[in-house]
């Protein structure tokens, strides 16, 4: 009976995932060993598989594709552990009270903002008429529709996940340790390369893990900061879906990228492994802490810590800031300030498809969350209290899920629907499933870390006082676990109202989400209206928190929820 411990609330995650993760990602490996028919009755041909598909991906005309791609991401995710690391170490160790939580807010609000925002932002502050040049004559450098501008645009997107698990990590951390440190005699320099960073060394890999996942699929940020000259493998893949309609390449691109996804971390893995065993035999710190000046390190840490959070928070909340000021521009293009005006915020309810798409993203958001947090609820439980077996087969599919790119999950569903017919033709539905996929890993994760920290003797000593297995689950672990599961939600609802890859596309005629209208607008000039409609949302995400956060302080449950919010 201990070998199965756990089944019951793990068959609805193993049986969505299977059917649709594992069997569209098996359609995207199938597809790829054929030939796109652009007038046949299937889009491609089966018949005669090869690999030819391949060899075109990896020819030298796509070869640039895969080069920028991997530039973007390794140097990205680097980027963003480099400057995460700092001001996790700020957050951990040498802010309290209100400024920690203060701190902790600045990096996880600018996350939740409208992603092409965020993004968007930066043209109008490296723009020729943005503040940056009107107020001090700082232009953007040649900076924009360049690589470096999708560089800068990745690294600024994705900095927040890399600080949230290294934080965490150092938080957990006993400070006793680094006390003892200091009293042996060791410099701050030393006690930090030599207790601190290694103890948060998994919080550095999820932190990289966090970055460099997502950054290999996205191709919204280059396509909108980098132009035609940093065009990526995740832009490959959906114009070969969505206009040229060469489903073969797509599909072979994208096993092609989920290759190089899986390369690049058994790499990682093999580096790292190599790196330790280096430095047990060689201990270069040691040397370096020999060398290290003394006196005058202790005084400047602090101080330049607090400098550097401080330089951090800004470059986080500048463009925040700038999208949330230029929404009220009274000028015909946004970009350009012509004076306070809430004109595009009364533009809203005369523009029938942004209404149209604002609706379409709350309805597909409530039921993709309410789906993901009945199925990740009951995963996250069986993570928790599961016998090893399964929680280790649930934990790798989990796992798998969350470093297969959007794009690649995203196509194979498509498959998926075409292969369906006309009962997987409602956008609504396809968008629900699309973003309930990894919305159930999110909140399993999430949920499974609060259940983890409670203590099961709780649920035991209901089972030993007759309480049947289901009667505990409802009277003691679910209540127990909600302030876990309202922050999954959160955090799940978040990423579906901010998704732009899958939204684009599985969803159909009439069902266009507000990112995707946003993201057709943005080509040609964010539209002013379309700014002030995804500032509200962001208001609304706010204020949904807020709401939340009020209601749990009152029944004493506000730092479970917040901590579910961080990723605790």
């Amino acid at each position: 009976m201990r070998s199965i411990r756990g089944l019951v609330p793990s068959l609805p995650a193993f049986g969505w995932l299977c059917l649709f993760f594992l069997l569209p990602g098996a359609l995207v490996a199938v597809f790829s060993l054929g030939e796109s028919t652009f007038f046949g009755t299937s889009p491609v041909d089966l018949s005669a598989p090869s690999l030819h598909r391949y060899g075109e991906a990896t020819s030298d005309t796509f070869r640039i594709v895969f080069e920028n791609t991997l530039r973007l991401s390794i140097v990205g995710t680097l980027l963003c552990v480099l400057l995460a690391v700092p001001m996790a170490y700020l957050i951990a160790t040498r802010l309290r009270g209100f400024w920690k939580y203060a701190a902790i807010a600045a990096v996880v609000i600018p996350y939740w903002m409208p992603f092409l925002l965020r993004t968007y932002s930066w043209r109008i502050l490296l723009g020729d008429h943005g503040p940056l040049t009107g107020l001090l004559g700082v232009d953007s450098l040649g900076v924009l529709d360049t690589l470096a501008g999708a560089q800068l645009g990745v690294v600024y997107n994705y900095l927040p996940l890399a600080v949230l698990p290294i934080a965490v990590a150092l938080d957990r951390l006993d400070p006793a340790l680094r006390t003892a440190g200091r009293d042996l005699g060791a410099s701050p320099w030393r006690v930090f390369w030599q207790v601190t960073l290694p103890a948060v060394r998994p919080g550095i890999i999820s932190a990289a893990l966090l970055v460099f996942i997502p950054l290999m699929g996205d191709y919204v940020t280059p396509s909108i900061l980098g132009g035609v000259k940093a065009a990526v493998a995740g832009s490959l893949v959906s114009s070969s879906f969505l206009e040229s309609q060469d489903w073969a390449l797509g599909a072979a691109t994208a096993v092609l990228l989920i290759a190089l996804v899986l390369l690049i971390l058994g790499c990682a893995a093999l580096l790292l492994r190599l790196a330790g065993s280096l430095l047990r035999v060689v201990r270069p710190l040691d040397l370096t802490a020999r060398f290290a000046p003394r006196g005058w390190g202790h005084d400047l840490w602090g101080p330049g810590l607090r400098i550097f959070g401080v330089a951090l928070t800004t470059f986080l909340w500048l463009p925040i800031l700038t999208i949330v000021v230029y929404s009220f521009n009274g000028g015909r293009t946004l970009p350009v300030w012509s004076g306070f005006s809430t004109r595009w915020y009364a533009a809203i309810p005369d523009n029938d498809a942004l209404m149209s798409s604002i609706g379409i993203s709350l309805n597909v958001a409530v039921l993709s969350t309410l789906v993901a947090v009945i199925v990740g609820t009951l995963a996250g439980a069986a993570l928790a209290r599961a016998a090893r077996p399964l929680r280790r087969t649930l934990l790798g599919l989990l796992l798998i899920v969350f470093i297969t790119p959007e794009i690649v999950s995203a196509i194979g569903l498509l498959l998926l629907y075409v292969a369906a017919g006309p009962g997987l033709s409602n956008g609504v539905l396809r968008l629900v499933i699309a973003h309930s996929v990894i919305a159930v890993a999110i909140v399993a994760f999430v949920v499974q870390a609060r259940l983890s920290s409670l203590d099961p003797r709780l649920s035991d000593a209901a089972a030993d006082l007759g309480a049947p297995p289901i009667q505990v689950f409802r009277r003691v672990t679910v209540p127990l676990a909600v302030p876990a599961v309202l922050a999954a939600a959160v955090l799940a609802s978040t990423a579906s109202l901010d998704d732009v890859v899958a939204s684009s596309m599985l969803g159909n005629v009439g069902t266009t989400t507000l990112p995707v209208f946003v993201y057709s607008t943005v080509r040609n000039g964010l539209r002013g209206d379309a700014a002030a409609a995804s500032v509200g949302v962001m208001l609304l995400i706010a204020i949904a928190v807020v709401a939340i956060g009020w209601v749990l302080r009152l029944r004493g449950q506000s730092k479970s929820f917040a901590e579910g919010l961080v990723g605790q």
